[in-house]
């Protein structure tokens, strides 16, 4: 749990090393002026080694948008490789190639907000299949929260829009320097999503944006009260996740779906234990989980998304 105002120094900094092992990730690299300016000056090194003819994206942000290529950019790589070099450089090549991919020639160079490169994905934003809570567990990563029952059931959208949703969540969440370093987690809740809402299609682009394109250190994915036909349709995602990333998956639930009567507010057997464990084990706050879920937490994401499109983000 979140270290409390009556814990010492000693004891805080301990909760919050339990709390940043608790996935079994190795902790974010300790970072001073010299140690950063050194490692962007190797990654230079390592970017130039690759052949313009693998890295034609990224030349081609060099020379449309250098802004969008600056030490910021390329600090959020190397924190999501803990500063290993050559995986940070290839990230940041394969960053640009699904940019252009998912964005196309015409956004893809144009910065990352609301009024700029997802100006036409509105519908999409809007639908909130991926939302920020706006809330972090106890070790300091950012929640995320994905609800395929927002999917549209004919599958008549724009995936590389609905791609392009994503894309926007994770890089808001890693606005925070402390994110970048930490990671995040994600509350998957496909508990009420039909097999239909289930696009395979769209799970590969988005699996393979947060495999090894965007500059994001993935905790865990808490996957709350998946359907019965859950596995099947999941079973082509790990595949596509890797080993690293599907050693990230935590499955809850009691299964059998019959409802709590003791249960506070009439709950469901499978939404108590799925939210004592995150709270006990996983030291997520009731008071942060999705209320989808069982939670004290009500998403106002079209309001977020207001408040960023005013402020220019």
């Amino acid at each position: 749990m979140a270290p409390s105002a009556n814990q010492t120094t000693e004891e805080a900094a301990a909760a919050l090393a339990l709390a940043l092992g608790r996935y079994g990730q190795s902790n974010p690299k300790e970072e001073t002026p010299e140690f950063v300016r050194d490692k962007l000056q190797e990654l230079e090194k390592e970017l130039s080694d690759i052949s313009d003819a693998k890295k034609s994206g990224y030349l081609e942000a060099l020379e449309k948008s250098p802004d969008l290529c600056d030490d910021a950019f390329k600090l959020q790589h190397l924190r999501c490789e803990l500063f290993d070099l050559k995986p940070a450089a290839k990230r940041i090549v394969a960053y640009w190639d699904m940019r252009l991919e998912i964005f196309g020639s015409e956004r893809a160079f144009l910065p990352l907000t609301l009024s700029h490169a997802l100006k036409d994905d509105t519908s999409s934003l809007h639908l909130g299949f991926i939302r920020n809570t706006l809330h972090k567990d106890d070790a300091g990563r950012a929640i995320l929260f994905i609800d395929p029952s927002r999917i549209p059931h004919d599958q008549a959208y724009d995936r590389h829009s609905m791609a392009r949703a994503l894309w926007y969540n994770i890089h808001a969440a890693i606005e925070e320097e402390d994110v970048q370093r930490k990671g995040i987690v994600i509350i998957a809740h496909p508990e009420h999503a039909a097999r239909s809402q289930m696009d395979r299609k769209l799970m590969k682009i988005n699996v393979t944006s947060i495999k090894g394109c965007l500059p994001v250190r993935i905790a865990a994915f808490h996957v709350c009260n998946p359907p019965f036909f859950f596995e099947v349709v999941f079973s082509i995602a790990k595949v596509l996740m890797g080993e690293r990333l599907r050693k990230r998956i935590k499955i809850h639930s009691n299964g059998n779906g019959k409802k709590d009567k003791s249960a506070k507010g009439g709950g469901s057997v499978e939404e108590t234990t799925v939210i004592r464990k995150l709270v006990n084990k996983y030291g997520i706050d009731k008071i942060k989980i999705p209320s989808e879920v069982g939670g004290g937490n009500t998403i106002d994401h079209v309001q977020w998304l207001e408040e960023r499109k005013v402020a220019g983000l």
